[in-house]
């Protein structure tokens, strides 16, 4: 971001500094998000971290609640599997069975409206109504004056009862200064939907039966999240430690804030620039006494005691036979009956909400937008959240550098045939016979058409110009005989135009295919050579499943040999920078993974125990998607530990997932996934929905994409999930197979605004989303969403950057509330009557 920018963000921000915050204050606050700035200065905590490191020293680890580590020390969780089993009457142990599992939805609904609704009066009837006044609890007027209620009927305020369940602690609301320049309050525009009855308790079908098994689900992610450092929602985390701490008898410590800013540091209104030749002049650390090995498939990490005895460090670990437990038990949650029933008639309510809301309030949400000054759908800042280097421009694009190419370097040596022979540009095209004139879009042929549909190997050799191999290799690979200058000439147009453009950024994925062990070094040479390096650009690394090919073409003698290749030069430069300079500052730069390859490839759907380990695959099968994505995760969570523990980044897991195959495939996600890309078989797994929902798990959606491989656009379920409340952002997957126009991701807003008729508000909080959920720093998320980004409801939202009304944030909060207030009363309710 230029210093010379205009942009109206720098006046807005100097009015809104945070005021210092208290250690009580600090106490009261749990995760929420355990990524690292990426920027090559060194503050003041890394320097304390730097002379740490001099005298041999890694940081203390975090504490963890009780029943993050043991659940099964909450007795009520740990009956979950019994009553999973007795609803179905199947042994799901038995992998056969699992294989077996239906998997197909929605389902019928058990009853009818009418029998709910008869069943609710009479328990209403039969409730104490004394028992309500337990749950009121009085909050400030202005507060509670902020919404108007529709109902007319005396019923308990869902408000009220959130802030008794969770004891939130009330944050200065920012609509006040944001709308200061409108007298009108929130009071005035945001009619707000309620459910009104006598009871603090409603009666809701299946209900009781489900609580339990969603809490269940809700501390494995949250295990499987802050033990790998990555992001979780704290309102969640706070909803389980007040819903479970009676039982368990303990309160979330603040030890569990993994990247609390520094009290006291002065607060930057702009993140640091940053200049293109400077970005990787990053200083290198010197070596620690630590040391890595694997085992069985997961590297562990030593360090020396006094006696200079090498010992395990205290990291947090999944091992094996506990991720199958858990993925065995959420694999029942998914097929049973009233559990399916129940979150699809939460997934019905909340679509049906969201239309009632905008019903009452969509005039007075333009209304709130439109009277903000300067800011529009096209100045908001919105991240291409999955998009692949090697298809980032489109094809005209691609043509056009091509023929500049072709008559500029057309002498200049390219590709190295396999008898040896080095060819110069100008031969490679004079032996396809095709000239400068000749060349169009359609001769190169990489854009998907019908004919892609259901068919991924034809999609895959839309890479391939002309149908040729060696132009991929010559024009879209970082990797070659001219050590990848042609592409990178080609994403610096990319980036180019994207800077142009300002407020379009993008998170390019780069390929590791973990055939060799030097690719790591290969890839960090070719970006700092290059200074592949935007404040638009954010870049993530994707690992292909492609074991099987390796293997049989004998780069690898074992699946162990891929792990090493991927995990070890990492390990190697975190450790001892100097082993691998080039690559210790690349990955300054780096903010995630992400797991890549065709979803339909038939497969053993589950990881069982009989399984080999890494070492011992040898096999020319492939393994399955389970196995792949919880030895990268496992490898990713010791490499994050490792690295907080000197002050470094660390990164996002985020696969391709549920574009295709089955719904295991998003069981596995579920639990390891910071998020994920496509999304699209949630709609067939209304409990995997419902639990997306209530984690706000992320999810890519590219609807171009899906339109020319998986599924036809008036069907892609992106709409429905938009709807109903779940985190879900816009993206472009692949521009030069699906996308036209000079700015693609514009492209994806456009169509999607007009085949499904979104509105501006609907447009900024996709694009607000897509920010949240991408791996940018938190100084820079700061910039573009507001200081107060990370907190609750309105006070987290800056309507003058994110261009999203506070109506409509107000609105998503209170119903994602009461979602956790139901199943906080339904917990406590059901634990009262076993007592």
């Amino acid at each position: 971001m230029s210093s010379k920018s205009t942009d109206s963000d720098e006046e807005i921000t100097a009015g809104n500094r945070p005021t210092s915050v208290s250690n009580e204050e600090w106490n009261q606050q749990t995760l929420v998000d355990a990524r690292n700035v990426l920027q090559p200065q060194i503050s003041e905590a890394s320097w304390q971290h730097f002379h740490e490191q001099q005298s041999r020293k890694i940081d203390k680890q975090s504490s963890y609640p009780s029943y993050v580590l043991h659940p099964e020390v909450i007795p009520s969780l740990n009956d979950v599997s019994n009553e999973l089993n007795k609803r179905r009457n199947v042994h799901c142990n038995d992998s056969l069975a699992l294989e077996t599992l239906e998997l197909e939805m929605p389902m019928d609904i058990a009853s009818s409206l009418q029998d709910e609704v008869e069943r609710a009066v009479q328990h209403r009837v039969t409730h104490d109504r004394n028992h309500d006044q337990e749950y009121l609890v009085k909050i400030p007027t202005d507060f509670e004056n902020s919404f108007q209620s529709i109902s007319t009927s005396e019923s308990i305020d869902p408000i009220n009862q959130i802030n008794k369940s969770f004891e939130y602690y009330r944050q200065e609301s920012f609509l006040t200064s944001s709308l200061s320049h409108d007298k009108t309050s929130l009071r005035e525009v945001f009619q707000r939907i309620k459910i009104s009855g006598d009871s603090y308790m409603p009666y809701i079908e299946d209900l009781e039966d489900s609580v339990a098994p969603l809490l269940r689900a809700l501390v494995i992610r949250e295990k499987y999240m802050f033990f790998s450092l990555q992001s979780y929602p704290s309102t969640v985390a706070n909803f389980l430690s007040k819903t479970l701490e009676e039982e368990e008898n303990i309160t979330r410590r603040a030890s569990l804030s993994v990247n609390r800013p520094n009290i006291g540091e002065p607060y930057q209104v702009r993140p640091p620039v940053i200049k293109r030749e400077e970005a990787f002049q990053i200083p290198l650390l010197p070596p620690i006494d630590v040391c890595v090995k694997a085992e069985k498939g997961i590297y562990c990490a030593y360090i020396l005691n006094d006696e200079k005895e090498w010992i395990t460090t205290d990291y947090p670990s999944i091992d094996r036979n506990g991720f199958i437990e858990d993925y065995i038990l959420l694999s029942k949650m998914i097929t049973d009956g009233p559990l399916k029933s129940f979150c699809y008639r939460r997934l019905q309510y909340l679509k049906a909400k969201f239309e009632l809301h905008c019903l009452l309030n969509e005039v007075k949400e333009w209304a709130e937008i439109r009277s903000t000054p300067h800011r529009d759908f096209y100045n908001v800042r919105k991240v291409d959240t999955h998009i692949h280097a090697a298809s980032s421009m489109t094809q005209k694009h691609l043509l056009r550098f091509m023929k500049k190419k072709l008559k500029t370097s057309g002498h200049m040596q390219v590709y190295k045939r396999n008898d040896g022979k080095i060819m110069t540009l100008q031969e490679v095209f004079d032996e396809l016979k095709v000239t400068v004139y000749d060349l169009s879009v359609d001769l190169l042929g990489v854009h998907a058409d019908r004919n892609t549909f259901q068919r991924f190997d034809r999609f895959n050799a839309k890479y391939n110009p002309i149908g040729q191999s060696q132009l991929r290799e010559i024009f879209l690979k970082t990797d070659n005989y001219v050590d990848g200058i042609f592409f990178a000439d080609l994403l610096k147009e990319v980036i180019s135009d994207l800077e142009e453009n300002k407020y379009q950024h993008v998170e390019p994925r780069l390929s590791i295919y973990g055939k060799s062990i030097d690719e790591w070094d290969k890839l960090a040479k070719w970006c700092i050579k290059n200074s592949m390096y935007s404040a638009n650009v954010a870049w993530m690394v994707q690992i292909p499943r492609l074991y099987d090919v390796y293997y049989a073409n004998g780069m690898v003698k074992n699946f162990q040999g891929c792990l090493t290749n991927i995990f070890q030069p990492l390990f190697d430069a975190t450790i001892n920078p100097e082993s691998h300079p080039d690559l210790f500052r690349f990955m300054y730069h780096l903010t995630g993974f992400d797991s890549v390859d065709d979803e339909t490839k038939p497969e053993k759907p589950i990881l069982t125990a009989d399984m080999p380990y890494p070492d011992e695959w040898n096999i020319k099968e492939n393994p399955p998607y389970a196995y792949y994505l919880f030895y990268m995760y496992t490898n990713i969570l010791t490499l994050n530990q490792l690295r907080k523990a000197r002050g470094l980044n660390t990164y996002q897991f985020r696969p391709h997932c549920g574009e295709a195959g089955t719904a295991a495939h998003l069981v596995t996600a579920y639990m390891v996934a910071e998020n994920i890309s496509h999304g699209l078989l949630l709609r067939k797994s209304p409990v995997l929905e419902y639990l997306f929902y209530l984690c706000q798990i992320g999810i890519a959606m590219s609807p171009l994409s899906n339109n020319s491989l998986f599924i036809n656009y008036n069907r892609n379920p992106m709409l429905e999930y938009f709807e109903r409340g779940l985190c879900v952002s816009l993206s472009t997957d692949d521009p030069m197979q699906f996308h036209f126009t000079k700015e693609p991701l514009m492209e994806e807003y456009s169509i999607a605004a007009q085949v499904w008729k979104l509105s501006s508000v609907d447009m900024c909080e996709l694009a607000r989303n897509s920010i949240l959920m991408s791996g940018f720093s938190h100084e820079v998320k700061q910039f573009w969403l507001g200081s107060s980004y990370q907190g609750y409801g309105v006070a987290a939202n800056d309507i003058r950057r994110t261009n999203v009304p506070a109506i409509r944030i107000a609105y998503r909060y209170e119903a994602f509330c009461e979602e956790l207030r139901l199943l906080s009363l339904a917990y406590k309710n059901r634990q009262e009557k076993r007592k």
